[in-house]
């Protein structure tokens, strides 16, 4: 009767570690799957990066900052890196992102769908039809540039920067293509009389910029798995 207590004891002992592990396991697997933290350009004797703000080359203005952002927020989490803002001339390296489209506004953004409004949805104007979606697109490229020189630097940020190909100072020079799109949006205006009252777009400003933000996080997220997890 004893020997069964204590098999039955060191049975159940067993079974309740091998519970505990399994919930430890799936709560470390519930956020960021293997999240990799070893500085990745540690063999190139790269330890601290500054980052300054990104070029913005695109037909699109004021969007630099979101991506500069994501990009330095995912930086810093590698151990074994300090990443730094601006450009400082002491640190190892120097990582130059460049947000770039075509010359027009037409090359960015593409309309597509249409929606119907009726005078139940906009009082005071005839009923029209409006685009209802809108995409666009961009391309950003990724270049780290070690012992940085002021001349390769200035080099790679100016007009003949694209002929710039990798070398000894240049580690890593990655191009990214961005695409997103929002919804557009309407509301009338208060002032003027019925059919001179204007439809404006006010709402789609911020669901633009909000894609924006959603994009910057996105390729963020590209940029570790298809190019640092594998440098």
């Amino acid at each position: 009767m004893r020997d069964d207590f204590v098999m039955t004891s060191c049975v159940g002992m067993r079974l309740r570690f091998i519970i505990l592990c399994s919930l430890f396991f799936l709560g470390s697997c519930a956020g960021y799957h293997f999240r990799q933290v070893k500085n990745p350009f540690s063999h190139f004797g790269i330890k601290s990066l500054s980052i300054p703000m990104f070029i913005n080359k695109s037909a699109i203005p004021n969007i630099s900052n979101a991506f500069t952002k994501e990009i330095f927020l995912l930086l810093s989490h590698y151990s074994g890196l300090e990443v730094y803002s601006g450009l400082e001339k002491d640190k190892d390296a120097v990582l130059i992102g460049i947000i770039s489209s075509g010359p027009k506004t037409s090359d960015v953004f593409s309309q597509s769908g249409r929606a119907f409004i009726s005078k139940d949805a906009l009082p005071g104007r005839s009923p029209f039809y409006t685009v209802s979606d809108t995409s666009y697109k961009l391309n950003l490229r990724i270049v780290v540039i070690k012992k940085p020189d002021p001349n390769i630097v200035n080099l790679v940020k100016g007009p003949w920067g694209e002929h710039v190909i990798q070398n000894s100072r240049i580690v890593l020079d990655e191009r990214l293509p961005l695409t997103s799109s929002f919804l557009r949006s309407i509301s009338v205006g208060k002032e003027g009389e019925t059919e001179s009252r204007v439809a404006n777009f006010t709402k789609s400003k911020s669901w633009f910029q909000i894609t924006v933000g959603e994009l910057a996080k996105s390729v963020s997220k590209r940029f570790r798995k298809e190019v640092l997890n594998a440098f």
